[in-house]
């Protein structure tokens, strides 16, 4: 037993006979009492390397020591206020964010969830153009699981179509996925077909749309990175249909691929940008940014009890100072061309790897069956995951309960070299092991 020694451990099994829902998909049999830097350890002591950054917001690491501090400084003075008033760290975070922001998105507004994030980017979208009710968004997107949102999340799912009541106010159109494209043509030649569809269910339409949502780099929906000239395309889109665009950067803000924000890297600007999850090291805060020109919210139309806690909002004071001291976003991007490199090479060996794609530390490895026919390794993936865990890596899984094929590699950037070549090898040995015979 490690440092819960003292722990009762069959007080723990009690409580959890209590939990309505363990997890997201499915559960990890992992209870988690410490972490540092890359490396978590379970409540036995045995170590992981954590390649999920817990839900990808622990990009300065586990426990940063600077993060924790100004945490519990901030507690000693003040945990909770409400955002009727001002606080210190608001005024500083918000100073920091706005002087970071791409372009003219300098108008931020908090709360503590990226899918309420999201629900606030579309409230702005309406109060912009009150005249449409609707929204655009792509095949696999990802935005959230309130019920605004969930509707903008996989709602082929039946767990997503239980609550189709609440689901009739998104139009989807197909993902520039080159490694499976919808419409069965390939890029360069295909002159961007995909971007082109949504000018044509834009004019097409009977109803009008407000907003585009989507990720400048689809995360959870399969790690896809949008093929070259693809977001300027949706840009002029966007502007030649009277739309506004909406970048969920909930996963990809704050150094993940390389850069502070996806909308730098790719050099297209939204009109509305949410983030979230690394914003605070470890502490739960999210956001919205807008264009500076365009309206915002009226008092109390997107306000809630804990919106700028306090804690949190000092924590992101500190993230967000420690992601330049330690040049983390080179970190990333050194990294992560490392990494896929590596991945590259054994794509070439094993049957079972299809595709490799990524920034920074933002990697998916696409497994299949069959290189030729590309048939999704499903099984193999959630096999490779609970293999993984047993020999001290964690991986990400796209998706949820089984739908996704495709192995995450996303761990905080401050994962030094040996943890990077231990990672490495648990992945090729897996590889090998899976790799149909």
């Amino acid at each position: 037993m490690s440092v819960v020694t003292k722990l009762d451990l069959k007080e723990l099994e009690e409580g959890r006979k209590y939990l309505m829902s363990g997890s997201v998909g499915h559960a990890l049999p992992l209870l988690l009492v410490n972490g540092k830097g890359a490396v978590v350890k379970d409540i036995s002591g045995k170590e992981y390397i954590d390649c999920t950054s817990q839900a990808w917001t622990y990009n300065v690491g586990f426990s940063h020591p600077k993060v924790i501090k100004a945490a519990i400084e901030q507690i000693k003075q003040l945990s909770h206020c409400r955002t009727s008033f001002e606080t210190i760290p608001k005024l500083r975070l918000l100073k920091k964010l706005g002087e970071l922001a791409p372009g003219r998105l300098k108008k931020i507004s908090f709360c503590l969830h990226g899918s309420v994030a999201n629900e606030g980017a579309l409230k702005l979208a309406m109060i912009n153009k009150p005249d449409a009710q609707k929204f655009l968004t792509l095949y696999d997107n990802y935005s959230g699981r309130t019920l605004a949102t969930i509707a903008a999340t996989w709602p082929y799912h039946p767990i997503s179509r239980r609550f189709s009541p609440f689901m009739h106010n998104f139009i989807r159109v197909p993902n520039a996925y080159c490694y499976r494209c919808p419409f069965k043509v390939e890029y360069p030649g295909c002159d961007l077909l995909c971007a082109e569809f949504i000018k044509t269910t834009l004019e097409k339409g009977a109803e009008p749309v407000a907003a585009l949502i989507m990720e400048p780099f689809q995360a959870s929906g399969g790690m896809i990175e949008f093929p070259e000239g693809y977001l300027k395309r949706v840009r002029e889109i966007c502007d030649e249909c009277g739309i506004l665009l909406i970048y969920d950067e909930i996963q990809t803000a704050f150094g993940r691929l390389g850069e502070m924000f996806a909308a730098e890297l790719y050099d297209v600007l939204p009109d509305i940008l949410t983030f979230g999850k690394a914003i605070a090291g470890g502490f739960p805060l999210a956001g919205v940014m807008l264009r500076e020109d365009l309206k915002p919210y009226d008092p109390a139309v997107h306000s809630f009890t804990f919106s700028h806690f306090p804690v949190s909002l000092a924590a992101a004071c500190a993230t967000l100072d420690v992601l330049k001291e330690e040049n983390l976003l080179e970190c990333a991007r050194k990294t992560g061309d490392y990494i896929i490199k590596r991945l590259l090479e054994m794509k070439e060996k094993y049957e079972l790897i299809g595709d490799v794609r990524g920034r920074g530390l933002m990697i998916g490895i696409e497994l299949v069956r069959n290189k030729k026919t590309k048939e999704p390794a499903y099984e193999e993936v959630l096999r490779f995951e609970k293999e993984a865990l047993k020999r001290g890596v964690i991986f990400g899984v796209s998706k949820f309960l089984g739908m996704g094929n495709v192995v995450k590699i996303k761990p905080p950037l401050v994962i030094n070299e040996e943890e990077v070549e231990r990672v490495l090898q648990v992945f090729e040995d897996l590889a090998k092991s899976l790799t149909p015979r």
